[in-house]
């Protein structure tokens, strides 16, 4: 198997993993110190995770669909790949509906749409991430310190 150059930097997987974590902080930090009622914290903490799991599952599926090309049976159905796309659309819009209906003034309305948006590129990038790297080492696991018969094998079809 010919060996290929890792597509992330120790210092890349570092920042995609820190800038998740500082987006989803900052945005659960905010929601815990707004000051509205419980409901609406609770909404804005619902649209918080649904916004964070279908970009994750948003990438994954446009990844796998791309990787798939035309030759060979695709990882994910049509359905579901009309579900990952119109969950994320409705995640996104429940976000912003809420933050654009919140009576706050415009400077509380920017910070959870600047960290709903940072929350959902931070979530894209991590997912990319961590795939690059997983098949980086399935693909060469002497680069990280791992034998072959201990790593995960990826299966080429020719």
């Amino acid at each position: 198997m010919m060996n290929q150059r890792k597509r992330n930097t120790t210092a890349f997987t570092f920042m995609a993993w820190a800038s998740f974590i500082g987006a989803f902080v900052a945005m659960f930090i905010g929601i815990y110190t707004l000051e509205e009622s419980l409901s609406v914290k609770g909404y804005f903490a619902v649209c918080a995770l649904f916004l964070t799991m279908s970009a994750f599952v948003l990438q994954k599926v446009i990844r796998d669909n791309l990787e798939d090309g035309f030759e060979s049976r695709k990882r994910n159905t049509s359905a579901f790949t009309f579900l990952a796309w119109s969950s994320f659309a409705l995640a996104l819009l429940g976000m912003f509906i809420g933050i654009i209906n919140l009576d706050q003034i415009l400077s509380v309305k920017g910070y959870y749409a600047v960290t709903a948006l940072f929350l959902t590129m931070s979530s894209f990038v991590l997912q990319k991430t961590v795939r690059d790297n997983n098949d980086d080492e399935a693909l060469n696991p002497a680069l990280h310190g791992h034998s072959a018969s201990h790593s995960n094998e990826l299966k080429v079809e020719e």
